[in-house]
C-alpha cells in the first residue's frame, strides 16, 4: 500500500549566506508491515503462536535480576519511610502537647475572636440595610411627588377644558334662541361650495357667472399654501 506525502521545506540560509527557496518534496512510503488498522487474516485467526522456550541459565539470570531490582526498590522505600518519620519526630509544629487549661483558654479565645468578628459583620449589616431603607424611602418619596405633579397637570389640563367648554357653551343654540338662530341663518345664508381652476382662480358659490380675465391673472380670491 502506497501513501504520499507533501512536505513544506522552509526556507535556510547558508553559511555563505545564500537562501535556498520554499519548493515541495514528494516522498512514497511503502509499508513494509500490515497496517495496525486491518484485521488479522483468515489463516491466522485461530493460530496460537508457539511460546519460545527459556534455557536454564536464562532464567536463573531473570530471577536474579528481579530480586534484585525489588530488593533495591524496597530498600528505596524504607529508606524514604524513616525519612518522614525523623522529619515528624524533629518538627514540634503538629506534636505540641496542650494542658486543660491551656485547651480551654485556646478555644476561648476563638469564642472571643468569632463573636468579634459577628459583631463587625452585624454593624456592617445594619449600616448597609439603614442605606438601603433611606434610600428605598427618597424613592418612594420621589414617586409619590412625581405622581402628586402628575396629577396636578391632568387636574389643570381638565379645569381649562372645562372653561373652554363653558365659553363655548355661550354660543350653543339652545331651546331659548333656535327662533333668533333659525332667523339669523335665513338672513345670512352662506354657501360652502366652491371651484379652482387650472390657474389657481377661486370660485365662491354654487352658481356664478364669473369668469377668469383675458390674461389669466386670476381675479378671484386664490388659495395659498
Amino acid at each position: 500500500m502506497l501513501r504520499a506525502g507533501c512536505q513544506l521545506l522552509t526556507q535556510s540560509t547558508l553559511p555563505s549566506g545564500k537562501t535556498v527557496g520554499n519548493s515541495f518534496a514528494l516522498e512514497f512510503v511503502r509499508w513494509r508491515r500490515k497496517p495496525r488498522w486491518l484485521p488479522v487474516a483468515k489463516s491466522k485467526m485461530f493460530r496460537v503462536p508457539e511460546r519460545k522456550k527459556q534455557s536454564e541459565e536464562e532464567r536463573t539470570e531473570l530471577m536474579r535480576l528481579h530480586n534484585q531490582y525489588k530488593t533495591q526498590l524496597r530498600s528505596v522505600r524504607q529508606f524514604l519511610r524513616e525519612e518522614v518519620v525523623r522529619h515528624q519526630e524533629t518538627s514540634t509544629a503538629d506534636h505540641i502537647v496542650l494542658t486543660p487549661e491551656q485547651e480551654e483558654a485556646e478555644f476561648q479565645q476563638c469564642l472571643e475572636a468569632n463573636a468579634a468578628w459577628n459583631a463587625a459583620i452585624a454593624t456592617e449589616r445594619d449600616q448597609r440595610l439603614a442605606k438601603e431603607r433611606e434610600e428605598k424611602v427618597a424613592y418612594v418619596q420621589e414617586r409619590l411627588e412625581a405622581r402628586q405633579v402628575r396629577e396636578e397637570e391632568r387636574r389643570e389640563q381638565a379645569n381649562q377644558r372645562v372653561l373652554l367648554e363653558i365659553e363655548r357653551s355661550k354660543t350653543f343654540i339652545t331651546r331659548e334662541n333656535l327662533d333668533a338662530a333659525i332667523e339669523t341663518a335665513l338672513a345670512n345664508p352662506v354657501d360652502h361650495n366652491f371651484a379652482i381652476d387650472l390657474a389657481g382662480n377661486l370660485y365662491q358659490g354654487r352658481s356664478s357667472s364669473q369668469l377668469p380675465d383675458a390674461s389669466g391673472e386670476p381675479n378671484q380670491q386664490v388659495l395659498s399654501n
